[in-house]
């Protein structure tokens, strides 16, 4: 046997099995044996190879194989068949594609095949649909250890997609699924185009079952239809959380979403959010692919309360946004929103206030980027949102004020069960300095600096009140170690502050460390972090706990 193959020979007759039963048992065995050397030789280029069994007269005779690997063969020559059914543009790029297995190469089973796989491929991504091979045609030399290769392609019609239709569907839920559509009446058949239609139809989350057939004779105009056939999954969804901490509390929310209600795979949802430091009701309706695909209106209304160490809110809101993605990972966003406030806070205090009620007209724009893939737990990619809301305030004061807020994160592996997570954010207002209470920035917490009380690295009166910023600035670093399917741990440090004063924000940034542990039961990680402050004040706490579903960003 050649050197590079004795080993995978040794694995394929070295078998456990019981003494044979009788000398014919014997001799099969051999023979089988014999069979799949023949064919690794085959496989690797030793097309004239001979593995000649020794003779077996009784079952105690050993078991020899004798192999004679002969010469190694090469290619000769490569061509394809089909090529009169071919536009000639189509055929030079099979015949490039050619170039991949040179004259003089090995031949090789798998290279061989490769190959032939490719054609075929390429064929369909040219627009043949239905492209097949009926194998390949080997002339093999056994004087000049060589062969030549014929790849048998049918290549079938040249396919221009026209009509989307849907079997067993509604005219409503039909115009639906054809805003869907991928293509334009005329183009070209590619393997993409109706990758792009499943991946449409998945997104929607109505459909457990899609299937996508092509016609394979042209209808009147020339063109192909494309037909789908959906089942519908359960239009109806109840999810429940809990999260939990030392700086916020706990707390507990849960929705009711119902999709499809009109047939428009349009999605109604009830959300509600019960915890130590806010409660909230909010009803939103989505109605996406509104005259394009993507197109998504969103409108929103609801209640919600605050109590916080800065201020003690009741409030109402209703608003409208439409978003329209400008490609797979980029989406921007433009609303507007009318929120009823009535606050009682630090500052109104000290002016001899009680409480303050406003109405706030805001528009906000926003732009968001994302390539990562499990929201739940990144591996790798890049988040980054960016956003301008301008709003005007009227009640105890009108001011007009522009807030604005830039966050990013980005995720690298670094081994197989090794991620490194970074995220930072800043934000600051342009405009009247009179902005009502929950606007401000607040840093200190979970969501910004962990192991610091909840909003406390921000702004304090003359009173030591938390009042809120101007400015925000915070950012993170984690070490995310996957140990077992169940289990990992973290390693992190959190960094910021807010402030009134651009310049401070920077200068005032608390920082904070610690470890984390996470549980993976299948949908994404539970999250254990403990973490410690490094500028520790009077009145910090050494260690503080946050309990959640999901990594912390």
């Amino acid at each position: 046997m050649p050197p590079a193959l004795t080993a995978r020979a040794n694995d394929l007759v070295r078998v456990a099995e019981p003494a044979p039963r009788s000398v014919l048992e014997a001799r099969n065995r051999m023979n089988s044996s014999a069979a799949l050397l023949r064919d690794l030789m085959s496989s690797e280029g030793y097309l004239a190879a001979d593995i000649a069994p020794s003779r077996i007269d009784a079952t105690s005779d050993a078991s020899v194989l004798v192999a004679d690997p002969g010469p190694l063969f090469t290619i000769l020559s490569r061509d394809f068949s089909g090529r009169d059914a071919m536009v000639p543009e189509v055929a030079r790029s099979l015949e490039t594609e050619l170039g991949k297995l040179p004259v003089g190469a090995v031949a090789r089973t798998q290279s061989i095949e490769r190959l032939d796989d490719a054609l075929v491929l390429l064929l369909r991504r040219q627009g043949y649909a239905f492209a097949r091979s009926e194998g390949i045609d080997v002339l093999a030399s056994r004087e000049e250890a060589n062969v030549e290769l014929t790849f048998l392609l049918v290549p079938g019609p040249r396919v221009s997609l026209g009509a989307l239709e849907i079997t067993d569907a509604d005219a409503r839920s039909s115009k639906t699924v054809r805003t869907l559509k991928t293509w334009s009446n005329g183009d070209l058949y590619t393997p993409a185009i109706i990758d792009q239609l499943r991946t449409r139809l998945r997104a929607t989350g109505l459909y457990e079952g899609i299937g996508v057939t092509i016609s394979e004779t042209p209808g009147p105009d020339g063109l192909h239809t494309v037909s789908t056939t959906l089942v519908e999954g359960k239009p109806r969804t109840v999810s429940a959380g809990v999260t939990a901490s030392t700086t916020e509390g706990v707390g507990v929310d849960a929705y009711w979403e119902r999709r499809n209600l009109t047939g428009r795979a349009d999605r109604l949802r009830v959300s509600t959010k019960v915890a130590t430091l806010g409660q909230d009701l909010t009803t939103t309706y989505e109605r996406p692919n509104i005259g394009k695909y993507g197109r998504t209106l969103s409108l929103e209304a609801g209640v919600r309360a605050e109590q916080t160490d800065a201020y003690d809110l009741l409030g109402a809101r209703v608003g409208a946004a439409l978003a329209q993605p400008l490609s797979r990972e980029l989406t921007i966003s433009i609303g507007t929103a009318l929120d009823a406030t009535r606050t009682v806070d630090e500052r109104a205090r000290i002016v001899g206030g009680i409480e303050r009620d406003q109405f706030t007209l805001s528009f906000p724009v926003s732009a968001n980027y994302t390539d990562v893939g499990d929201p739940l737990d990144p591996q790798s990619g890049f988040r980054f949102f960016a956003a301008a809301d301008t709003g005007i305030s009227i009640g105890d004061d009108t001011p007009g004020y522009t807030r604005l807020q830039l966050s990013g994160a980005t995720y690298m592996a670094i081994a197989d069960d090794l991620v490194a997570a970074f995220r930072a954010e800043y934000g600051a207002f342009i405009g009247s300095d009179d902005v009502p209470p929950d606007r401000l920035f607040f840093a200190g917490g979970g969501g910004t600096v962990r192991g610091y009380d909840y909003q406390s690295l921000s702004p304090r009166n003359a009173f030591g009140d938390l009042v809120g910023g101007r400015n925000l600035f915070s950012a993170s670093a984690e070490l995310r170690w996957r140990a077992t399917e169940r289990f990992g741990y973290a390693l992190f440090t959190d960094l910021g502050a807010a402030s009134d004063d651009p310049g401070s924000v920077f200068s005032d940034a608390a920082a904070s460390v610690g470890l984390g542990v996470r549980y993976y039961p299948g949908f994404g990680p539970i999250r254990l972090d403990i973490a410690t402050p490094l500028d520790r004040r009077d009145g910090d706490t050494p260690v503080q706990v946050y309990i959640s579903i999901g990594q912390a960003f």
